[in-house]
């Protein structure tokens, strides 16, 4: 795992141990490509945030801000090591539920990132289902992104379950099991 571009392109990051799943260095790069003159001065809040990469790297791209927001002592401890390690200004790291999280955050976001854990069968917890609230939506600026990782087939990652009142699905990109949901308040 590393940064893939911009002023810490090539920072080794150093991910906790544990059942987190850091975004693979390929699927990172293909969402930055996708996001190329949108995150330059973006706020960014990454959400279930593990070792930060997101964050950092949206923050190694130019963007103006990156919180980064995980329940887990580990994922957080790692995130702020990667961020100082980084030396890159607007960064921080919240230890919350990230569900808890945006219903009392006041921030205002140009691109919101999730990657809860998967689904994985029928019944299990879909964490991106939960967030697709009204309470997100008002988190995002006019315009703004609410991206979302998710495996192929289960909860939101089925394409049967894709569809929120108050969203538009605008762009799903595959790779390899994984699928990475674009959405946009509905005005």
């Amino acid at each position: 795992m590393r940064i893939i571009a911009g002023k810490a392109k090539g920072m080794p990051i150093h991910v906790p141990d544990g059942e987190v799943r850091p975004t693979q260095d390929r699927v990172r790069e293909a969402l930055f490509n996708i996001l190329t003159g949108i995150v330059s001065g973006a706020r960014v809040l990454d959400l279930y945030c593990g070792s930060g990469s997101v964050g950092i790297e949206a923050l190694s791209r130019g963007a103006a801000s990156a919180r980064m927001v995980d329940a887990a002592r580990a994922s957080c401890a790692s995130a702020r090591r990667n961020l100082e390690r980084s030396r890159l200004p607007g960064g921080s790291v919240v230890q919350a539920d990230c569900l808890q999280f945006v219903k009392r955050d006041a921030g205002r976001y140009d691109i919101v990132f999730a990657d809860p854990p998967y689904c994985k069968a029928a019944g299990d917890r879909d964490m991106i289902a939960e967030l697709m609230t009204d309470r997100l939506a008002e988190l995002l600026a006019e315009g703004g992104y609410f991206i979302a990782e998710a495996q192929e087939g289960y909860g939101v990652g089925d394409s049967h379950t894709r569809e929120f009142p108050g969203w538009r699905l605008v762009d799903t990109r595959h790779y390899g099991k994984n699928v990475i949901l674009f959405y946009q308040a509905a005005p």
